[in-house]
């Protein structure tokens, strides 16, 4: 008798471990599938809101590493006016614009660049290849947006 009942603990035991491992795999709700961490970032919720710790990010595809400028256009009003960026030869700068209109920024560099934007929001980068201080000019308004010191 004392056969019998170890041998039907160890079946119940066995049923029980084959059916949690049966049920994670068919079950395709059982575990969330993970997000890769470069997707488009979502405009509802805060971070913490979920009751879960949020695991670590980084940042989103469209914010490219390097220097930034972010550029705000309204009618003849431009911001910001002649900033100082300090640049390396061949390094990315990523200009955010936003503006009410369509327009174009004149890169007085060697060689002359040009960056045509529409109304909205838009992003562009610029690489400058030449050593020296270089202006970036809003074209309509004659605004100098900033002075890009190039290293060499």
């Amino acid at each position: 008798m004392t056969l019998r009942p170890a041998a039907l603990a160890a079946a119940v035991l066995l049923a029980a471990t084959l059916a949690a491992c049966s049920s994670d795999e068919s079950d395709p709700a059982a575990e969330p599938t993970p997000t890769p961490a470069s997707s488009a970032p979502t405009s509802t919720g805060s971070p913490g809101d979920s009751g879960t710790t949020p695991a670590p990010t980084e940042p989103p595809a469209e914010v490219p590493a390097g220097v930034s400028l972010v550029v705000r256009i309204d009618g003849e009003s431009v911001s910001p006016n002649a900033a100082d960026l300090d640049l390396g030869r061949g390094e990315p700068l990523t200009l955010r614009i936003t503006s009410d209109r369509a327009g174009e920024l004149h890169v007085h560099s060697r060689p002359e660049q040009y960056v045509e934007f529409e109304a909205g929001a838009s992003t562009h980068e610029l690489v400058i290849d030449a050593p020296g201080s270089v202006e970036v000019e809003e074209h309509e308004s004659g605004v100098v947006v900033a002075v890009l010191k190039v290293g060499g």
